[in-house]
């Protein structure tokens, strides 16, 4: 069997990194290795993490390509402004949805996507049970140049 165990983020200071996390999304920060070698979050519940790989791999901000989907985006985009959240993309409307991008204190974009309520409620039954995330023999990971896991 083979799955996808989290995508890397290349951060300056990946504590700084989840606290922001935290506060602007309300996503749950999980540490694998001793001393805190990899710092993971993701939505609470979520079986997807984004690694927060700081000083393996220079910063190279832009768009990661990484989207998010909501069924509340007005709402979501909202609590995001207030909590100074950066949009370089304000929400707009597209021919097949609304969308918009906003990027973390690193300058990583990141895209948010409102998706119908069945679709989302769906993608959450499918998902793992929140708790904190154990993972087998995580330490000695390493972020290669690219800011992907190996």
């Amino acid at each position: 069997m083979l799955v996808l165990a989290d995508v890397a983020v290349v951060v300056s200071n990946a504590r700084a990194s989840a606290e922001w996390w935290q506060t602007n999304l309300g996503f749950a920060t999980h540490s694998v290795g001793g001393g805190g070698h990899a710092i993971l979050v993701a939505p609470p519940g979520d079986r997807f993490v984004l690694h927060l790989c700081e000083g393996f791999a220079p910063l190279e901000p832009g768009d990661t390509g990484i989207a998010f989907a909501t069924d509340k985006i007005d709402a979501l985009v909202a609590r995001m402004t207030a909590g100074s959240v950066r949009f370089p993309e304000p929400l707009r409307r597209e021919e097949w949805g609304r969308m918009a991008k906003f990027s973390d204190p690193d300058g990583n974009i990141f895209w948010l996507l409102e998706a119908p309520t069945p679709m989302v409620r769906e993608t959450l039954r499918s998902r793992a049970p929140a708790g904190p995330r154990r993972r087998p023999n995580g330490s000695g990971r390493r972020c290669s140049r690219s800011g992907t896991t190996p």
